[in-house]
């Protein structure tokens, strides 16, 4: 329960409170499906629906109270109602304010690869040492979602980890507007969302802002590896801390391989212990590294940090591994992908299960905008130099992946289509027992569901 008076929120709010209800304020929701009992609901205006068109039903679920540009015609006694003149506004300011009244050290974290799995990562090992710690659930590290992640912040919280999405230029400095991070971790630049930067330059400005936001006291955690960020690190008007493959780097990993579980050796300050990560791929280095920085630097003892993250378990879609009963491995990897990180997890895939037959299932990489065509086309040309039994792959772009591959003299068996059910039936059929599948694409490909379909396909002989 938020600790505060309705004619409080109404007031930080910039609103009226128009009916003063009996409960206590819980969690803010925009999802009317997701409201529960004592919950406030945010009746938000989007371009295909109104959230005042779910009052009603958010009602029957039992919500203490809502938010609002318009005043419902019916109002359940007890419960309460703030309009205002923009509910996005105003749950932004209700979590700016709120925000103000915490002590939680707030780390904001952002990049183009490896955002997520380095926020659960750095959660898990400061919870592993004893931290409390509040970190962004699922996607919510937008405009809108951030707000509502920030609204569960309590004074029991000793650590806020939230992960900080963009779309366009400014989206990351209106986030650390609200969350004030004194810590901001960079993952890296990649070729991400280019249909909205326009090139990688314009993606490293639009995540530099989380580096700009920072207190002069505070510190920004680089990746070393990159050269974009490194070009940059000496503008930083906070410390610095960097982390990487690199030999220079403050945190560092050596002696890399892959087992297919990940192992090296952490190296910081002159000590040195060996960490074997509980998932294959390489690239999860980058992301344990930055956890492991950030940290080190909230004084987590470093035998606790390399326990802790060779316990931790990905988030659902992330290299997520999956085992059937009649030996097929599958690596789930589709939550999201640009050209970078399919091409590092197409790589380490291969490199991860050298003695099965591997299977390549894609799907597209989205908004990539005019750089569509040929960063697929290239996708196509680099499978081809990769020792795959079979890709599939599915969705609008398929000609040009298809293309990409044969002109680069791929020789495998390799099936596109933008028809899922053609493709559905060609997974069933094609995939042998025993193999390893790896499945990547972007979130709207929905790979996933393809994965269940195989999954369940038990046993063909």
């Amino acid at each position: 329960m938020l600790p505060y008076a309705w004619t409080d929120l109404a007031r930080w709010a910039g609103g009226q409170l128009t009916h003063a209800g009996t409960s206590p304020a819980a969690r803010f929701v925009v999802d009317s499906r997701a409201v529960e009992p004592g919950d406030v609901f945010v009746a938000l205006r989007g371009a295909r629906q109104d959230g005042h068109a779910f009052l009603p039903e958010v009602f029957s679920r039992g919500a203490s109270g809502c938010l609002v540009e318009r005043t419902p015609p019916s109002v359940p006694d007890g419960v309460s109602v703030i309009r205002v003149p923009d509910a996005l506004r105003a749950l932004q300011s209700l979590a700016r304010t709120h925000r103000e009244k915490m002590t939680s050290t707030v780390i904001g974290i952002t990049g183009s690869n490896g955002k997520t799995t380095t926020k659960e990562m750095l959660s898990h090992v400061l919870r592993a040492a004893g931290k409390r710690v509040l970190s962004t659930r699922g996607n919510l590290n937008s405009q809108i979602g951030l707000p509502l992640m920030m609204l569960e912040m309590s004074k029991s919280h000793t650590h806020a980890v939230l992960e900080m999405g963009a779309s366009a230029r400014g989206d990351i400095a209106r986030l650390c507007e609200l969350a004030r991070p004194t810590v901001g971790v960079l993952t890296g630049i990649g070729r991400a969302h280019l249909e909205f930067f326009g090139s990688l330059a314009g993606v490293a400005d639009a995540k530099w802002e989380l580096v700009e936001a920072l207190p002069s006291g505070g510190v920004a955690f680089l990746n070393a590896d990159d050269p974009l960020l490194m070009d940059r690190k000496k503008s930083a008007r906070c410390s610095v801390v960097t982390f990487g493959r690199s030999p220079g780097a403050d945190v560092r990993a050596e002696n890399i391989r892959q087992e297919p579980r990940v192992v090296f050796d952490l190296v910081m300050a002159g000590a040195r212990r060996p960490v074997q990560l509980p998932v294959p791929g390489i690239f999860n280095v980058t992301n344990a590294l930055a956890a492991a920085a950030v940290a080190l630097w909230e004084r987590v003892p470093l035998p606790s940090l390399t326990s802790a993250l060779e316990s931790f378990a990905p988030p659902p879609g992330r290299m997520e591994v999956r085992r059937r009963k009649d030996g097929t491995l599958f690596v789930l990897d589709a939550y999201n992908a640009n050209p970078d990180s399919m091409a590092a997890g197409l790589r380490s895939f291969v490199d991860a299960y050298p003695e099965r037959p591997r299977y390549a299932v894609l799907g597209s990489m989205l908004e990539l905008g005019p750089h569509a065509e040929p960063e697929h086309r290239a996708l196509g040309a680099g499978l081809a130099g990769l020792s795959f039994t079979a890709v599939y792959f599915v969705g609008a772009e398929a000609t040009w992946v298809e293309e990409g591959y044969r002109a680069a003299g791929g020789r495998a068996r390799f099936f596109a289509t933008t028809d899922r059910i053609a493709f559905a039936r060609a997974l069933r059929e094609g995939v042998e027992s025993g193999a390893a599948v790896y499945f990547k694409g972007s979130r709207g490909a929905r790979l996933e569901e393809f994965s269940t379909i195989l999954f369940d396909n038990e046993g063909k002989d």
